[in-house]
């Protein structure tokens, strides 16, 4: 049988394994610059371990508030069974069933994963690529490495919407548990009376965990690409992924605001204003059923930049993510070319950091 030359030129262009449908198109070089490649080639993984009915880590909050994991399938990361080149996969996009719940603009997110025929919104998705192990971990042996996580504003809207949605039969029990504090709060900007009912208001989003974590889904998607130590040496065993149910990804700032909320001091951390923008988002829908996200995520600074949510270091994240695959990820350095496909690997260009440039010339420091 002769090949068709056709279907032999389409499967030698720059591509990405599992996404067919897109509106990135990857014979186009841009799409394969540092902003985009950190997205896409984490759904082209997940669509490759889908296809090999490799499950992801599913990251979960327990009956007493404690981070688990169990495994879940990529069909119920994506909330389909559809096959992967009969979805659309829309990087920042908006997950437009959540406009139901905002006053004002409603952000983009990193992936929202579509049917592709009709382009009704299945599932939305952050996406957070990150290297293992990070510099405080570096020097730990490998069942201590851990990662940095960078969690920025649009995750937390997405967190909130996403927890609005779900439990949105259950509004008037919600407000039951916001209103006895969070309205006796006058002035949400400022400091001395947030930082006065700061315990109360971490009780009451504990409160809400508690009672509600059934209802949570997976939200973000963490890939890790291990190394050998801080060698830019990729590990035999490379790239795997953890997923975060919309409710377990609180703890990454509610541990932190617990530690802290009885602290002396006038300074409201960036965990603590990550609870206290929750509990006011969470609050103000169940009572109006609709939120204005500006004053929430744009305002309530506390005299901290709004560049970034907040950061948790690799020790922490190792507490929360360690297990046996995050010690040895799934999938092996030598599959990596199943999945950048066409020789889109020659179309990256990683920053040229001076840094790195002297690491790679080890001949400037020959006698």
């Amino acid at each position: 049988m002769t090949s068709n030359p056709k279907s032999v030129e389409k499967d030698t262009k720059p591509s990405l394994y599992g996404i067919k449908n897109s509106n990135r198109d990857f014979s186009n070089p841009y799409y394969w610059g540092k902003n985009q490649f950190n997205s896409s080639f984490p759904v082209s993984l997940s669509c490759y371990m889908r296809d090999k009915d490799i499950s992801s880590v599913y990251l979960r909050l327990s009956k007493n508030r404690k981070i688990f994991h169990e495994e879940i399938s990529f069909n119920d990361v994506f909330n389909t069974n559809l096959r992967n080149d009969e979805l659309y996969f829309a990087f920042e996009s908006r997950f437009d069933s959540f406009a139901d719940f905002v006053h004002d603009e409603l952000k983009s997110i990193d992936l929202v994963v579509k049917e592709n025929k009709s382009k009704k919104p299945i599932r939305p998705i952050e996406i957070k690529l990150t290297t293992l192990p990070d510099n405080t971990t570096a020097d730990l042996t490998d069942e201590n490495y851990g990662t940095e996580m960078v969690v920025r504003s649009p995750t937390m809207r997405y967190m909130a919407l996403s927890m609005a949605e779900s439990c949105q039969k259950k509004f008037d029990a919600i407000h039951k548990i916001f209103e006895p504090v969070c309205a006796r709060i006058r002035d949400w900007d400022n400091i001395h009376e947030i930082k006065n009912h700061l315990p109360q208001v971490v009780e009451a989003l504990e409160e809400f965990f508690e009672e509600f974590r059934k209802y949570e889904r997976p939200l973000l998607i963490q890939p890790v690409w291990k190394t050998v130590g801080k060698s830019p040496k990729l590990a035999e065993h490379c790239l795997d992924i953890f997923t975060w149910s919309d409710f377990a990804l609180s703890r990454l700032f509610m541990d932190s605001a617990n530690d802290s909320a009885e602290e002396a001091g006038d300074k409201i951390t960036r965990q603590q204003r990550a609870a206290i923008r929750l509990a006011r988002f969470l609050y103000d829908v169940s009572r109006n059923r609709k939120v204005y996200q500006q004053p929430i995520y744009d305002g309530m600074t506390y005299g901290t930049l709004n560049d970034k949510g907040f950061s948790v270091t690799g020790v922490r994240m190792n507490s929360y993510m360690k297990c046996d695959r995050l010690t040895k990820p799934a999938i092996r350095k030598d599959e990596i070319k199943r999945i950048i496909l066409g020789g889109g690997q020659k179309h990256l260009s990683p920053e040229r950091r001076f840094d790195a440039i002297i690491y790679f010339s080890r001949d400037l420091f020959d006698e």
